[in-house]
């Protein structure tokens, strides 16, 4: 029907028949991934909390859309969990005993004359050692219940029929000592 009225309109004035648009498309996501495991391997009261992420990648960005993407990483608090989970290793400062209460070093940083004087008025000074030392105490005793715990089991059963499903053995190859040595005075 259009082609019959074409010849009475004017040709450079032809109304717009088509236009340009946009098929919007929502933002998709993966699924969420598995939970990262906890960063927390050990088990320590003074910071029992550990965390954990997970996340999920974009599968298609959105378009002609005014909402955005959702959140692509989730992080939340764990503990570790279990009872094979060890305590943390937690290290302390330990000291000597105070030295006798003295003034001789005083008395060598100042004037050389008078070092031979012995009842001296006033202060003097005590010096002990400080040393970071790995505290063992929980580490030790959740050892030596292991340890019980595991004898106890093997007395108590008797000798099974098949092999284990799963057996595990370990040896402690190496220890590291820390030996930070630091000596303080203190002027008394």
């Amino acid at each position: 029907m259009l082609d019959i009225w074409v010849g009475f309109c004017k040709q450079d004035k032809l109304p717009i028949t088509f236009q340009s648009c946009v098929i919007t498309k929502e933002c998709q996501v993966s699924e969420w991934s598995e939970w990262t495991p906890c960063s927390k391997t050990c088990f320590d009261m003074t910071t029992p909390k550990g965390n954990r992420t997970r996340s999920r990648t974009i599968k298609q960005l959105p378009i002609g859309s005014e909402s955005e993407c959702p959140q692509l990483e989730e992080t939340e608090q764990c503990v570790s969990q279990g009872d094979g989970v060890a305590p943390c290793i937690t290290y302390g400062w330990r000291t000597t005993e105070w030295t006798e209460c003295r003034v001789d070093p005083l008395l060598s940083q100042q004037d050389k004359r008078r070092g031979n004087q012995t009842a001296l008025c006033g202060g003097g000074i005590q010096t002990r050692e400080m040393y970071c030392v790995q505290a063992n105490e929980n580490l030790l005793s959740y050892l030596n219940t292991l340890k019980e715990k595991e004898e106890s089991q093997s007395q108590s059963k008797s000798k099974a029929s098949a092999a284990p499903l799963l057996s595990i053995t370990f040896e402690i190859t190496e220890f590291i000592n820390l030996d930070l040595r630091k000596k303080r005075e203190y002027w008394v």
